[in-house]
């Protein structure tokens, strides 16, 4: 008989060998194959190690591992024999695309029960602790995936989605929201140090729901990535592109008079429209419209204000500059005022001791100042005395009077 440890190793194995085990006290042996041992959970104590050279236990499966519901999907290359065992390719099965989730899953989880069916964490104490074990310092990424793009074919079919996921919202189901991603920040420690800014986005102790960033911490060999965030249809359309809910945003429950930063923009950062144009076989690569701010400075600032009935044009402190005001029948009228109230279709200068009382009107070189009104009294004599006085005006820098008649006096 072989001495002890000195049996010849197997290459692999086929789970069919047979090994004799003794239970705890030694004095019952049992035999059992190698495929029923691998089966039976097991439980190691830590090595207090993380790599293989330090005394780590590594696990390594070569192959596909499936795990609660998935382990009931026979794992065929034939997608559709694959798909009445577990209920995820039995759902996905129903549709026009097909039970393809399991079908290329190297590592399958599906829950039994309704939980959670893969749940990862990790926290920055342990990162601190734990250095002197890795060597660095790690940040603590609770899910890390990488989708990489590496088919230098062209044409080439193959599409790199570092993470992707789908939520289904069954026939039937009109109580609760179905979320494809929710995002929750919680932040236990305050308010957090300092202000978030388009110039400093990111400050001490701030908590943030997603940051999109390009490059990936590299320092060379990349280039800048085309977008941050793509809408498209596949093949539906969303409703709506983004919505802030009314008590989302401190400042404001959107019914008081409060206040609200939606949307926080660089000087030169623009909202653009495009134009359906075709430029060198690129559709809507033209600009049609856009808005922005070149405002260097807030004492040189400007705001824009939608009213009741109005829209305020004022200075960055809310001191109204000019207003556009509605009217009850606004059919051929307009009326550019400074101030509020009922006043007739024109334009009107508002009387007070930080402003000019002049009406500007300044045609280019050799223009007209063109006036479409009724006219009375043609050919009639001027009166010796003008009634309502003289309206005064300024013409190239010379001041002029105009006389001005009761309607008696200009023949009604």
């Amino acid at each position: 008989m072989a001495v002890f440890n000195t049996y010849p190793k197997l290459e692999s194995l086929t789970g069919e060998e047979v090994l004799v085990l003794a239970d705890a006290s030694g004095t019952r042996t049992v035999t059992a194959t190698v495929a029923q041992v691998t089966e039976a959970p097991v439980t190691v104590s830590a090595s207090g190690q993380f790599y293989a050279d330090k005394g780590a236990q590594v696990k390594r499966f070569a192959d596909r591992l499936l795990v609660g519901v998935a382990a009931e999907n026979p794992a065929l290359s034939d997608r559709a024999s694959s798909s009445e065992n577990d209920w995820l390719s039995e759902t996905m099965a129903a549709t026009s695309i097909g039970p393809w989730a399991l079908q290329d899953a190297q590592c399958a989880s599906v829950a039994q029960f309704g939980n959670s069916a893969f749940v990862a964490a990790s926290r920055t104490s342990d990162a601190v602790s734990g250095s002197s074990v890795l060597g660095f310092q790690p940040s603590s990424i609770g899910v890390a995936s990488w989708g990489i793009s590496d088919d230098t074919s062209n044409p080439t079919t193959t599409t790199a989605y570092a993470y992707y996921g789908e939520a289904w919202r069954m026939a039937g189901v009109d109580y609760q929201p179905t979320f494809g991603m929710e995002l929750e920040a919680v932040n236990f420690g305050g308010l957090a140090v300092g202000q978030s800014t388009p110039y400093a986005p990111n400050v001490g102790g701030g908590v943030y729901g997603i940051q999109l960033g390009a490059g990936g911490g590299q320092t060379s060999g990349t280039s800048d990535a085309a977008a941050g965030i793509v809408f498209v249809s596949n093949p539906n359309s969303w409703q709506t592109g983004i919505v802030f809910g009314a008590q989302s945003l401190t400042g404001t429950d959107g019914k008081d008079s409060g206040y609200a930063s939606a949307v926080s923009l660089a000087r030169n950062h623009a909202v653009e429209w495009h134009t359906p144009e075709t430029v060198s076989g690129v559709a809507g690569a033209n600009v049609g419209a856009f808005v922005r701010s070149t405002v260097t400075e807030r004492t040189s600032g400007t705001r824009q204000e939608f009213t009741n009935d109005g829209i305020l044009f004022g200075n960055i402190e809310g001191e109204t500059l000019f207003s556009i005001a509605g009217m009850a029948s606004p059919t051929n009228a307009l009326q550019v005022q400074a101030g509020a109230g009922t006043q007739a279709a024109g334009l009107y200068v508002q009387e007070g001791t930080g402003g000019s009382g002049n009406l500007g009107l300044f045609p280019a070189s050799g223009g007209e100042l063109q006036i479409t009104s009724p006219v009375t009294g043609a050919g009639g004599t001027m009166p010796t005395v003008a009634d309502g006085g003289f309206l005064h005006i300024n013409v190239n820098g010379t001041d002029y009077r105009i006389p001005l008649m009761s309607p008696s006096q200009a023949g009604g």
